[in-house]
């Protein structure tokens, strides 16, 4: 293994007025400080934890094409032989600040840039402690990033007749949340009233109203981001691979490669608020692998002509199966760059894989990808980070301009993007 720089780790979960302690060593890692406490400005305010620090585990983002992103989770097991993280124990330095609800973040330093990361920010929902008699004891943090509040709310309101972003930051300002990163979005949606609606559910209708391509999901610093259906050939980030992973370049560890029908959707409908569904569906696909219906209703979009749009773009992507890259893992201790890839990648971002597989007959797989998911697990003396994917070949994704559609009552705006 390379001999590396230590890394300066923040484990943040914030105690009111508690004193940060010195960075510690955590196998290859140096795990800075770790917090408990409600304010989520200053690092300075932040408990040193990192000495009972036995492991952590991130997973955000989505595994799949076509699911909703999932709320991130962070894991954190910490010693408690001491009983300092029971929240019975009323002699624990922490007490009583040992209950749901504090912020917790993670921080890592890049060494060769000296650039700070954070892996994952949230709330903590749970403090979980086990016994091993005689005297041996662990503490399980589980927490949780913005999409798991929002899920938890509601909202009443009726958005405006206006472009995807705006309408998601109205939805987000009822829901009193401020943190957020939206692109002004490729579509106008219709207004809509919400009356007492689940705050996530309502925010991923407006997302899948601007297309299946477009994306909403809480980033590693849990501010809520949206991108458009169209950021992912417009953003630095998505239309230019950020990193070469294989074949002399990056290394990595695993990479997994998917050929199945799971995806196969084959006869779709659309339909939005006040409209008539559309439909489409490809015959031969159906013979070969059964019908696999994908349904999408209520959208907030203008006319039937983009609901029949939206559908013929679902059926063209999906409607055979494809060799699809599902995910990689590399071990960042491995390499300084391995580390920087690892803290700097985030969801929506482009890179490339090569591999080839053994086998002197057996193609090589080279491909330009979409991070769609980012888990990390860190023991002592390990590191190990997860990138899963999706497909970035978008050629059966093609933007046109809409102007009035013959033959029908459906009148769209020229300049409007439809699918």
């Amino acid at each position: 293994m390379t001999t590396l720089p230590s890394l300066t780790k923040l484990i943040g979960v914030r105690f009111s007025g508690s004193a940060g302690g010195p960075s510690a060593r955590f196998g290859a890692l140096s795990l800075g400080t770790a917090r408990l406490d409600n304010d989520e400005d200053n690092d300075s305010d932040y408990t040193d934890l990192e000495a009972d620090v036995l492991s952590i585990n991130i997973t955000r983002g989505r595994s799949r094409e076509l699911e909703e992103f999932n709320s991130g989770i962070c894991t954190i097991v910490l010693d408690n032989s001491a009983g300092k993280y029971d929240p019975n124990n009323l002699n624990s330095t922490y007490y009583p600040n040992i209950v749901p609800g504090k912020l917790l973040r993670i921080k890592i330093t890049d060494p060769t840039t000296s650039t700070n990361h954070y892996l994952f920010e949230g709330n903590i929902r749970q403090w979980d402690v086990s016994y091993s008699f005689p005297n041996m004891s662990k503490c399980t943090i589980r927490a949780v990033d913005a999409l798991t509040p929002l899920a938890n709310n509601t909202v009443s309101l009726t958005t405006s007749a206006a472009d995807t972003g705006t309408v998601i930051r109205e939805i987000l300002q009822a829901a009193a949340w401020t943190d957020y990163d939206l692109d002004d979005g490729d579509s106008t949606l219709v207004a809509r009233t919400f009356t007492n609606e689940n705050a996530l559910q309502a925010l991923q209708l407006a997302t899948n109203s601007e297309g299946i391509t477009a994306k909403i999901y809480a980033d590693k610093d849990n501010a809520i981001n949206f991108k458009s259906r169209q950021a992912i050939y417009t953003d630095s980030n998505s239309n230019t691979s950020q990193a070469t992973f294989g074949s002399g370049n990056l290394s990595f560890e695993q990479i997994d490669i998917d050929y199945d029908d799971q995806l196969v959707k084959n006869k779709v409908s659309v339909n939005r608020t006040g409209g008539t569904a559309q439909e489409v569906s490809d015959s031969d696909s159906i013979v070969n692998f059964n019908e696999r219906s994908y349904v999408k209703s209520d959208l907030m979009i203008g006319s039937n002509a983009e609901s029949l749009s939206y559908a013929q773009s679902v059926l063209a992507e999906f409607k055979d199966p494809a060799v699809r890259c599902k995910s990689m893992t590399f071990s960042p201790l491995k390499h300084t760059d391995l580390i920087t890839q690892s803290l700097a990648r985030e969801i929506t971002d482009r890179i490339t894989v090569n591999f080839q597989p053994p086998g002197a007959s057996v193609t090589a797989f080279s491909k330009q990808l979409i991070i769609g998911g980012i888990s990390h697990t860190i023991q002592p003396e390990s590191w190990k980070t997860t990138f899963k994917f999706s497909s970035s070949d978008a050629s059966n994704f093609t933007w046109f301009q809409l102007g009035n559609v013959a033959g029908t009552n459906d009148q769209l705006d020229t300049g409007t993007f439809g699918y």
